[in-house]
């Protein structure tokens, strides 16, 4: 059923969404705060919600006799140890991805154009997913070389040239196709919305120390910073994070990094409506590559093919 159903790729779209539109907003809290402070308010923020909503939910579920288990289906493979340790992982890939990605950001000034080089993680996550086992269909990889490229239209500039932002990107996306496997291969076993507290929690405690140990902040900066790090904590961290775990439960390993890379598209939608940003006549057609990546990478050709050679 898995693999069937329209509940994970449509979960994982409205997470693309509010993680292309949170594009925006960091690039706006990037003005006033630096990239530890920012993401140190944003996770923690995120994960003592999300920590709230754990707890509300196993009262619930408790006072209708019901069992609520943040762990669950253990076997003598997945030990409660090792999904720990993989959840600390999970954790440790997104304070160091979206590190990187807020660096970027704020060197870059363009939420489109960042958000672009940061769907590459459709990239890494099937080159990685072998380390784990996964199996791909091989023209999985045709669509992502479409979508290398369409990512790449949108990050040059109209000289053709890439800055040191667009590199700290593309190493964020390295660490967020790590985040993407783990919660792939931890989610069977734990709790969605616990999983994304914990996350968010080791990720905002790692920024905050690094935020104490290299950054100077004001609190008037970070006042000034208060929309954008709220509407990142709650609708992305929050809400959107929360989305992926559950929408990655339903959705086909080689897809959902996919679905989830249209986070790029709305980052442009968005960067052109608030920030009025201005992308170079390639990014459009960058924008166009990436639609038909996507969409390939959904399509079971497979099924089509049989479906024409037994017409009845």
């Amino acid at each position: 059923m898995k693999h069937q159903s329209l509940k994970g790729p449509i979960i994982l779209l409205i997470t693309a969404f509010l993680w292309g539109t949170t594009f925006v907003a960091q690039a706006l809290g990037g003005y006033h705060v630096d990239a530890f402070t920012y993401n140190a308010f944003r996770y923690i923020i995120a994960g003592i919600l999300l920590l709230i909503a754990t707890f509300i939910r196993k009262v619930i579920i408790n006072k209708k006799g019901q069992s609520f288990k943040i762990i669950y289906n253990l076997n003598n493979i997945w030990n409660k140890k090792i999904i720990i340790l993989l959840t600390i992982g999970v954790g440790v890939a997104l304070f160091l991805g979206g590190t990187f990605q807020q660096l970027g950001i704020t060197i870059t000034k363009s939420s489109g154009k960042t958000g672009f080089i940061a769907s590459l993680y459709i990239v890494f996550v099937p080159l990685l997913g072998l380390i784990f086992g996964r199996k791909f269909n091989p023209l999985i990889f045709v669509f992502i070389f479409i979508a290398i490229c369409g990512s790449l239209l949108m990050a040059i500039d109209s000289n053709f040239n890439l800055e040191i932002g667009d590199i700290l990107t593309l190493i964020c996306a390295v660490f967020f196709a790590v985040q993407i496997i783990f919660i792939d291969v931890v989610n069977p076993h734990i709790d969605s919305i616990f999983l994304t507290s914990i996350e968010c929690l080791i990720a905002g405690v790692l920024s905050m120390i690094c935020a104490i140990l290299f950054e100077t902040t004001t609190i008037d900066s970070i006042i000034k910073a208060i929309p954008a790090i709220l509407y990142a904590a709650i609708l992305s961290s929050c809400f959107a994070y929360t989305l992926q775990a559950i929408g990655q439960k339903y959705t086909k390993p080689s897809v959902a990094p996919l679905i989830m890379s249209l986070e790029s598209v709305f980052a442009l939608i968005s960067g052109l409506i608030v920030l009025k940003e201005k992308i170079p006549a390639q990014g459009y057609i960058g924008c166009i590559l990436i639609f038909i990546a996507i969409i390939g990478a959904q399509v079971d050709f497979k099924l089509i093919f049989k479906k024409q050679k037994n017409p009845l």
